[in-house]
């Protein structure tokens, strides 16, 4: 094993973020530019956010930004593709896919009819199978896929059937593609964030962001960076003999018999 020093380094090698134009996909990129990744800015909608966020990171002029529709396997192959010649042409190591893409709508299981329903299992599981199938071909020994999950994967929540069911999903294929992507050298991991803080999100839920600092054990919502270093680690080659394993990041507050079980985290 690399010096710990060394592990975390990611000079010459690139990585890909899905959902990069939302705060939690901003949070992970940021942290992975610092360590010296290339990055590949993945968004469906929202390319002026993507390239907001490219011009602050370190060496902005290096990083790339792509537009895919991740419940289109042919969107996704066809971003997929661009990034296998842009890391030819920047001489890097593709090693590293974040799986962060996904929507989280809040709405009664009543409600649920069949588009609302397949709206979120595809842009949460469906789009993470594809970018996993079409990523894990570009990628050689040591790579490593980290999918986005939730906590309530593991612990669902009133008016979130779908998106729980889809989170659920997305743990049980973590484990799976870890089992069949092991014997080409590639580790699969997943992280569940808890309630992650954004700019007005006290104000926009003022009773569920009170209700959550309330039962967490260390009293307040996590910061996008602190998701993107719980990736980089099971990333790096610290976590070298890591895979089909989920890391809660929450917190603590699925240690607490004290959540509310009807009102979801996932602010609206």
């Amino acid at each position: 094993m690399k010096p710990l020093r060394e592990a975390f380094d990611f000079s010459g090698k690139a990585v890909l973020v899905t959902g990069a134009s939302g705060v939690l996909g901003a949070g992970i990129a940021r942290v992975f530019a610092e360590s010296g990744a290339l990055l590949f800015l993945g968004y469906r909608e929202g390319k002026e956010k993507a390239e907001a966020l490219r011009r602050t990171l370190p060496h902005p002029e290096r990083h790339f930004c792509l537009q895919a529709d991740g419940t289109d396997q042919g969107s996704v192959q066809a971003c997929v593709d661009e990034i296998a010649g842009a890391v030819r042409r920047a001489q890097r190591v593709f090693s590293t896919l974040i799986n962060n893409a996904g929507i989280y709508p809040v709405a009664p299981l009543a409600d649920l009819d069949a588009d609302r329903w397949r709206a979120v299992v595809d842009a949460n599981l469906t789009a993470t199978h594809f970018f996993t199938r079409a990523a894990s071909g570009i990628m050689g020994p040591g790579a490593a896929i980290i999918n986005i999950a939730s906590t309530e994967a593991h612990r669902p929540v009133h008016n979130h059937a779908h998106y729980a069911a889809a989170k659920a999903a997305v743990l049980h294929y973590t484990r799976a593609s870890a089992l069949e992507l092991a014997g080409s050298g590639i580790r699969v991991n997943s992280v569940s964030p808890g309630l992650i803080q954004r700019e007005g999100l006290e104000q926009a839920w003022p009773s569920g962001y009170r209700r959550f600092v309330a039962v967490a054990p260390l009293g307040r919502t996590g910061q996008p960076e602190e998701i993107g270093a719980a990736c980089l680690f099971l990333a790096s080659e610290a976590a070298a003999w890591i895979t089909g394993a989920d890391l809660l990041v929450d917190g603590g507050v699925s240690l607490s018999s004290a959540q509310d079980p009807l009102i979801p985290w996932s602010a609206p």
